[in-house]
């Protein structure tokens, strides 16, 4: 199908509304469903006249990449910003290029795939799949692109990171594909109207995907509120449950905590130390690992009793309860969550960084818990706390061996 004035424009305007309209997710970059769509569609299914020829070969994705290009520009320039433009352009016309060249790979029967989409005869079937295909390999690209990235820059494992962020975007981005493939093959008996027609769905998935961030964004602000009441109050060291919660996270996933978890076990990392409000003598530097057990059964019983008052919070106040509670007791009843020992570790070396001198504060810490483990740690949060400290530079490999040879 040769990409005329008309289909163009209607191409460029709805991708223009796409840019404009896009899924904000707290901490990762923005997605663009609708525009994304409609480029993969453009590319599979329409191509830049050629002289002669028929509008299969490369120079075919002239048009397609450049209404992309223009739709990101254009939003750019109405907007008076350039935030973003670098990676907002790559992801419009890496979109209509990746999905583009799989289009126009030659088969074994010698024709491409933008020629059955054209014609697709008694192989209907088929080119629905393989356009499925080539839509959900372009949609994925961005996803692992950034997935790597941000493996590097946190330096996790690339695929904890690409799990994460499946776990964030691999829904929409399966509407956008699936949307894709069905409006290239409807744009040769529809024409542009399929682009309007097809995307009305997936333009209310998005707004459902919006207002589910945006509550998901709220209650983590609340979270980050109640954390910082215990800071404010100079109950404990300032930034401690953040501290706690940034570090948990990577650990229980190295435990094997599921990602579907992984948001409990950041709650109960922020809000393990609510209980301190309830104490009539504070602890000095709110450093709970230096009062007695039974004081430190006390105020995560307390916290978890003020959890427990709150609908959205009561989920987490028995993992908060237990979080007091050490690992020999844990073992003993067996139904103590992993979030729990993870962020009964992680909090207890927090506190022992923060209260050592000199260039050793992480071999210092870690040898105290580990001359406490089993009785009062969990051995394989320990370990897994040392696997991540040196995987983030915070522990030499050297210095890790030495320590677990002494545990």
């Amino acid at each position: 199908m040769t990409l005329t004035v008309g289909t163009a424009l209607v191409v460029l305007a709805v991708m223009i509304l796409g840019e404009i309209w896009r899924v904000a997710a707290p901490g990762a970059v923005r997605d663009a469903p609708l525009a994304q769509a409609t480029g993969i569609a453009a590319a599979v299914s329409t191509a830049w006249p050629a002289s002669g020829d028929p509008p299969v070969g490369l120079t075919g994705l002239l048009g397609p990449a450049s209404l992309a290009a223009g739709a990101v520009l254009t939003v750019a320039l109405a907007r008076r910003s350039t935030a973003g433009l670098g990676p907002d352009l790559a992801r419009a016309v890496g979109t209509v290029l990746v999905a583009g060249v799989l289009a126009r790979v030659t088969g074994p029967d010698g024709s491409t795939l933008l020629e059955g989409t054209a014609r697709p005869g008694s192989r209907s079937g088929l080119v629905a799949l393989l356009l499925l295909s080539v839509a959900v390999a372009t949609v994925a690209v961005p996803v692992a692109g950034r997935s790597v990235l941000r493996a590097r820059a946190e330096r996790v494992s690339v695929l904890a990171a690409l799990a994460d962020d499946l776990g964030r975007h691999g829904l929409l981005a399966l509407a956008t594909a699936s949307t894709a493939a069905v409006m290239a093959l409807s744009m040769h008996v529809l024409g542009p109207v399929a682009l309007v027609l097809f995307l009305v769905p997936l333009g209310v998935l998005q707004t459902a995907v919006s207002r589910q961030r945006t509550i998901r964004a709220a209650q983590r602000q609340t979270l980050f509120a109640l954390a910082r009441l215990t800071d404010q109050a100079g109950l404990t060291a300032r930034g401690h449950a953040y501290r706690v919660a940034t570090l948990a996270v990577p650990v229980a996933r190295e435990v094997g905590v599921p990602d579907p978890d992984l948001a409990d076990v950041e709650a109960v990392a922020l809000l393990h130390d609510v209980g301190q409000v309830g104490l009539r003598r504070p602890v000095p530097g709110g450093a709970t690992v230096e009062v007695s057990p039974r004081d430190q059964r006390r105020i995560a019983g307390t916290g978890a009793a003020i959890l427990a008052r709150t609908a959205q919070l009561s989920r987490v106040a028995a993992a908060v309860a237990d979080v007091g509670l050490p690992h020999h007791r844990a073992v003993a009843r067996g139904d103590v969550l992993p979030a729990a020992r993870v962020v009964r570790v992680v909090s207890a070396y927090d506190d022992l960084v923060q209260g050592a001198t000199g260039p050793d504060e992480p071999v210092e810490a870690l040898s105290r818990l580990l001359r406490s483990t089993p009785h009062e740690y969990d051995p394989e949060v320990v370990e897994a706390l040392v696997r991540h400290l040196v995987r983030r530079g915070r522990l030499t490999s050297s210095a890790a061996d030495r320590l677990t040879r002494v545990g």
